[in-house]
């Protein structure tokens, strides 16, 4: 049986991934760019680095990184305020895993700010053991490392580990963990391509934790 699982947060844990592209797309419109949802769905699972300095290339923005992030962020946590809600069935499956002494671990390439403020919103801050952010890696989903900074931080191998993951990135990035890999399918995530996890449901009230842990 499986020692931990580790979750991704947004569009896994947190219905956010229409904030954050609700986000992008008002930050990159101030420069006169209308990006679309699908262009920005292929960034789910990075970092906001490796995304803004992407865009910045390809539309030739005159500006850096850092002030897109704090733009994006300024909007973002706005938005944050009026709409926060946990995906459907997660917060029962967390407890139900706490209580079987499975630790558990948060893997989000948000920034630590953003993850803790939608957790403590949610208020199940207090059910992690673990919480790896962006500050903490340096190579983005589908690189593993954040996985296996979590991994380390919890004290099991990373064959002990399941990963709950709603992105192809982050499943990529799991599985080259050596991990075992749930792909949650969201709609609100965009169109991805979870053919790589062990496994895939649309529905964690339906979820067979038997299956999560095997």
């Amino acid at each position: 049986m499986k020692k931990a699982v580790i979750f991704d947060m947004d569009g896994v844990i947190a219905e956010t991934e229409h904030v954050h592209i609700g986000a992008e797309k008002q930050t990159m419109l101030k420069y006169g760019i209308e990006i679309s949802e699908d262009e920005l769905h292929q960034y789910t699972g990075t970092t906001a680095k490796l995304m803004f300095t992407s865009l910045i290339k390809k539309y030739k923005l005159n500006t850096t990184f850092d002030r897109l992030f704090k733009e994006k962020e300024e909007i973002l946590f706005k938005l944050l305020e009026e709409d926060v809600q946990p995906t459907k069935g997660v917060i029962d499956l967390l407890r139900k895993l706490k209580k079987m002494k499975i630790k558990l671990a948060v893997a989000s390439s948000s920034h630590k700010r953003m993850i803790e403020y939608v957790l403590k919103k949610l208020e199940i801050i207090d059910l992690f053991d673990s919480i790896v952010g962006a500050e903490d890696i340096d190579r983005s989903k589908p690189d593993p490392e954040i996985f296996l900074i979590s991994a380390k931080r919890l004290n099991v191998k990373p064959e002990e580990c399941t990963v709950v993951e709603d992105s192809k990135l982050g499943v990529e990035a799991a599985k080259k963990a050596g991990m075992k890999c749930l792909g949650y399918v969201n709609p609100s995530s965009g169109k991805q391509d979870l053919s790589k996890a062990d496994f895939v449901a649309d529905d964690f009230c339906k979820l067979d934790i038997q299956k999560l842990l095997s």
